[in-house]
């Protein structure tokens, strides 16, 4: 089993946001934001979110490449 790297981390977070997306109470309420419901807006900032951290993990991978 291989040890997790510090480019591995930046995922997680939009993963974790997702995955607990129906259990926070302040995101599966009756409620508006931005006049859409509050889960929609939650997970598609969350999907969104996926972009800047797999890039963000794409330049942890190059920077430890280059350091060996």
């Amino acid at each position: 089993m291989t040890p997790v790297r510090s480019y591995h981390w930046p995922p997680v977070l939009p993963v974790v946001a997702l995955v607990l997306m129906p259990f926070l109470p302040f995101v599966n309420t009756t409620g508006l934001w931005l006049g859409l419901p509050r889960m929609i807006v939650w997970g598609a900032f969350w999907c969104l979110m996926f972009t800047p951290a797999l890039l963000l993990s794409e330049r942890l991978m190059r920077a430890r490449e280059d350091d060996e």
